[in-house]
C-alpha cells in the first residue's frame, strides 16, 4: 500500500455494515476521522445530536471541535487503546485508533454523551467556553436533551468498539495480502505465457491428452506428498488450462474445480484425513463460485492444494521437517534401487531406529510403506507405456519378484498390473 491513509485502507461498505450495526445496537453516534481529526463518514445513519449540530453551526466553534478531535486521536494513537476525552462543549467522547504496520491512519470516534445530568458547574463552564460564539440559552435548552451514559456503560462500549475496530484492521490486512498475491500471480501468468510464445507454439497445448498426462503425474506427486514437484507441476497445469481455455471464465472454473476435487482424493489416498479434506473442498467450491479474475482462480486453487499437501505430512515437530523431507526426496530419487532403511539413514547421518521413529510419528507410516507407495506410483506411470511389459516394470521400480510386485500393486490399485495394463490398450 503506497498511500497510507484511512481512506484507502478501509472498505467504506464494510465499515458502514459493521460499525453501522454497532451504532444501531448501542444507540451511540460514530464517526470515522482521519489523522487531522476531520470527519470522513458518520456511520449507522445516526447524525450528531441537536446540541452538537448547534455547536458546529458556528465556524469558530466548529474549529474547536476539530481541535478536540485531533488532540484526542493523537493521544489514542500513542497508547493504541480507547482514549476518553471531554470536548470544549463538555461532551464525553472516546477515540479508538486505527493503526496498520505501526502507522497511525485515523480513528473511530464514538460517544457524544454525558456521564451525569448537567449541574450548575457544567452550565457555568459551558457558558464560559462558548458564550463568544453561541447563544447560551439555546445551548442550555439543547443540553437538557443529551443522552446520559454511566461510566460503566461507556467503558463497555469503548472496549467493544476497540474489538470491532481491530477486527476491521485485521480483515483489511488480509485483503491487502490477497491483493498482493493476486498481483504477483498476474505477473507470473503474464511471464509464463510470454515464455511459451518464445519457446513453443500454441498447437502444442491444444491436445487435452497431454494435459491429462501431466495431471496424472501431478496427482501422483500429491499422493506422495512431494510438495515441491506438485507445486511446479501445478504451475504448468494452470498455464496449460489458461492457454487451452483462452481465459474463458466458465470453462476455466469447471477445470479448476475438477482439479481441486481430484487433488482432494489424491491427498486422502496419500494419508490426509478424509473428513477434513472434504470440508476444505466444500469451502473451496463455495469460495470460488463468485470469482471473476483468472489470477484469483489460480491463487485459490494453489492455496487449497497446499492445504491438502500439509494434511498428508502434518509434521508435529518442526525441527524434524528437514530430516523427513530429505528422507522422502532420497526415496523418490532412488526408489528403483535395493533401498533399505539403513542406507537411507546412513545418507542422512542418523540411526536407522531414529529414522524409523520419524516415519511412524511424523508421517504415520513405516519406511517400507512409503517406499512401496513411491514404487507403485512409478509403476502406474510405466504401465501406461506400451513398450514396457509387466516384468520390465517390476524390475524397473526395484522389485526382484514379479509375483510379489503383482500382489503389492493389487493391494494399492485394486487390480493386478496385467489387468491394469490391458485396460489401457
Amino acid at each position: 500500500m503506497t498511500t497510507k491513509n484511512i481512506e484507502t485502507f478501509l472498505d467504506p461498505q464494510y465499515l458502514e455494515e459493521i460499525l453501522g450495526s454497532f451504532s444501531k445496537a448501542t444507540g451511540l453516534h460514530i464517526e470515522a476521522v482521519n489523522r487531522k481529526g476531520e470527519t470522513l463518514a458518520i456511520l449507522g445513519n445516526k447524525e450528531r445530536n441537536d446540541f452538537c449540530q448547534y455547536v458546529r453551526s458556528n465556524l469558530k466553534s466548529e474549529k474547536k471541535c476539530l481541535a478536540s478531535y485531533k488532540e484526542a486521536i493523537l493521544e489514542a494513537s500513542k497508547w493504541n487503546e480507547p482514549y476518553f476525552f471531554r470536548c470544549h462543549a463538555g461532551m464525553i467522547i472516546w477515540a479508538v485508533p486505527i493503526i496498520f504496520n505501526n502507522v497511525f491512519l485515523g480513528s473511530i470516534i464514538c460517544g457524544q454523551v454525558l456521564l451525569w445530568k448537567p449541574d450548575e458547574f457544567f452550565l457555568r463552564e459551558l457558558k464560559k467556553s462558548n458564550s463568544k460564539y453561541l447563544d447560551v440559552k439555546t445551548l442550555e435548552q439543547k443540553v437538557k436533551a443529551l443522552p446520559i451514559s454511566s461510566p460503566e456503560q461507556s467503558q463497555a462500549a469503548a472496549d467493544m468498539l476497540f474489538v470491532v475496530v481491530n477486527h476491521l484492521v485485521k480483515r483489511n490486512i488480509h485483503t491487502l495480502e490477497e491483493e498482493t498475491a493476486y498481483h504477483q500471480k498476474r505477473l507470473q501468468i503474464k511471464t509464463d505465457l510470454e515464455n511459451r510464445k518464445k519457446h513453443h507454439t500454441n498447437a502444442e497445448f491444444i491436445d487435452y491428452g497431454k494435459y491429462l498426462k501431466k495431471e496424472r503425474r501431478f496427482l501422483s506427486y500429491i499422493r506422495l506428498g512431494d510438495k515441491t514437484r506438485a507445486e511446479n507441476c501445478l504451475k504448468d497445469l494452470l498455464t496449460d488450462l489458461l492457454t487451452k481455455t483462452a481465459g474463458e471464465r466458465t470453462t476455466l472454473k469447471v477445470r479448476v474445480l475438477e482439479l481441486a476435487s481430484l487433488s482432494s482424493r489424491a491427498a486422502v489416498e496419500g494419508g490426509a484425513d478424509p473428513e477434513r479434506a472434504m470440508a476444505i473442498l466444500k469451502d473451496f467450491n463455495t469460495e470460488i463460485d463468485n470469482i471473476e479474475r483468472v489470477e484469483e482462480f489460480f491463487v485459490k486453487v494453489h492455496k487449497v492444494i497446499s492445504t491438502f499437501l500439509e494434511g498428508i505430512f502434518n509434521l508435529a515437530d518442526k525441527k524434524h521437517l528437514s530430516l523427513v523431507t530429505n528422507a522422502r526426496n532420497f526415496i523418490i530419487e532412488n526408489y528403483y534401487k535395493p533401498l533399505t532403511l539403513k542406507a537411507t539413514a546412513d545418507y542422512l547421518f542418523i540411526s536407522p531406529s531414529h529414522l524409523s521413529r520419524l516415519f511412524r510419528i511424523e508421517l504415520d507410516c513405516t519406511f517400507n510403506d512409503y517406499l512401496t507407495r513411491v514404487r507403485v506410483e512409478k509403476a502406474v506411470e510405466l504401465l501406461k507405456k506400451p513398450e514396457y511389459s509387466v516384468a520390465q516394470v517390476s524390475k524397473a521400480i526395484g522389485f526382484k519378484n514379479q509375483s510379489y510386485f503383482a500382489e503389492i500393486f493389487r493391494k494399492y490399485i485394486g487390480v493386478t498390473p496385467l489387468i491394469y495394463k490391458n485396460s489401457l490398450f
